[in-house]
């Protein structure tokens, strides 16, 4: 593929360690299970596995406490054994928020554009409408989805990738990063092929766009508007988990599962492959429009400057 070395390629190479595939795999499940533990162990310490499995509260617990750990343990691994900073993982502090936002506007769009798909074949029946007084409860399991959805974008876009951009190429590193994030999800429930072939091409997506913004902030965003539009405000079932927590709306995907994604939800369906394949094209597109206004020749810019003059 065309694609040029980046900012966070060059972070990674600061590293004192380099990592083959083998080892580079390794790590981050070696992060996730140590991450996991940790947090399945201070959870079992408060006594949340006694909660209801219903709960939200239960939900919460789960989805912030492991992941913050795994995050938590990715930043000290940075720190003292690559001897790098954790802004290198594309944490820059200059237009965090900013960038943040602009990601969780694409990612609630991106998902609407799978609604709509959907919604103009006939796919979806509206069993609920809107329902102002969930509103808070949205804005209550927010942060959950924030802190989970950042984790898997430290672990495949902010770190996986760049180290092996840095061994190898940025190539090898977008392909390996999405094959791993879309293997996370085997063992969700309802798995399916396309819904394995979905996540690699989201896997795609999110990593050019981190490639081209050059930061972790604004893909942070689209993954957590992704899963709290797709599971607490339109109650579809985000990577084949029922959430079970209650939503804004209610719609039930309807006809054929290998468009709608049937239990796994939309991210299993054929429609959710068009609109993922139809915005990595794009983004390919603006990356090396990007590339070519870069390396246009300086003549060219001096040739039509003297000419204006």
């Amino acid at each position: 593929m065309f694609l040029k070395k980046t900012k966070l390629v060059c972070e990674a190479e600061k590293s004192e360690k380099f990592y083959s595939l083998f080892s580079a795999f390794f790590s981050v499940i070696a992060f996730t299970l140590m991450g996991e533990i940790i947090g399945v162990g201070i959870l079992w310490l408060i006594g949340f596995t006694k909660i209801n499995e219903s709960s939200t509260m239960k939900f919460l617990g789960e989805l912030i406490i492991s992941n913050f750990f795994i995050s938590l343990i990715i930043f000290r691994h940075v720190k003292k054994e690559e001897k790098r900073s954790i802004s290198g993982l594309g944490f820059y502090k200059k237009g965090c928020i900013k960038n943040y936002l602009i990601g969780f506007t694409v990612g609630m769009l991106e998902f609407m554009l799978v609604v709509m798909l959907l919604s103009i074949s006939g796919h979806i029946k509206i069993e609920q409408g809107f329902i102002t007084n969930k509103i808070g409860a949205f804005l209550i399991i927010l942060p959950a989805w924030i802190i989970q959805s950042a984790t898997e974008e430290i672990l495949s876009r902010g770190w996986l990738m760049n180290v092996l951009g840095a061994r190898y190429n940025i190539t090898i590193g977008l392909v390996v990063s999405s094959l791993f994030f879309a293997a996370m999800h085997l063992g969700n429930p309802n798995m399916n092929i396309i819904a394995f072939l979905n996540l690699f091409m989201t896997g795609i997506f999110f990593g050019l766009y981190v490639i081209k913004t050059e930061n972790l902030w604004g893909v942070c965003g689209i993954h957590a508007a992704w899963n709290a539009f797709q599971g607490n405000f339109f109650g579809f079932e985000v990577s084949g988990l029922n959430i079970g927590v209650g939503s804004i709306m209610k719609l039930k995907s309807v006809g054929s599962p290998m468009i709608t994604g049937g239990m796994f939800g939309p991210e299993g369906g054929l429609a959710c492959t068009i609109v993922e394949c139809l915005i990595s094209i794009f983004l390919i597109y603006i990356i090396k429009k990007s590339y070519n206004k870069a390396d246009k020749p300086l003549y060219h810019i001096n040739k039509k400057f003297n000419s204006k003059g």
